[in-house]
């Protein structure tokens, strides 16, 4: 579970929650008003994650090719490179 605390003592204290996160491993949510802001957590999990989404995104792309194929949404690579030297 993620520490949930107001962004003024994230402000006030932030040496002893960085340490605390770098520690724990775990991101902390910020609060504003009471609600949700911003995540703060080690770079290490924040690299992880982008090397997901990453990966993730890369999955769909292959996907979204795959279902082009299938739905004959392609053209062969000469044709398309004969059309674009046309237009020049």
């Amino acid at each position: 579970m993620h520490e949930i605390i107001p962004i003024s003592d994230f402000v006030r204290n932030a040496s002893e929650h960085a340490a605390r996160i770098r520690e724990t491993n775990r991101a902390e949510i910020l609060t504003q008003h009471g609600r949700p802001s911003l995540a703060v957590l080690p770079a290490e999990e924040y690299e992880r994650l982008m090397r997901s989404q990453d990966y993730l995104e890369s999955v769909e792309a292959i996907r979204l090719g795959l279902k082009a194929v299938d739905d004959g949404e392609v053209r062969p690579a000469e044709e398309v490179i004969a059309e674009w030297e046309s237009l020049s």
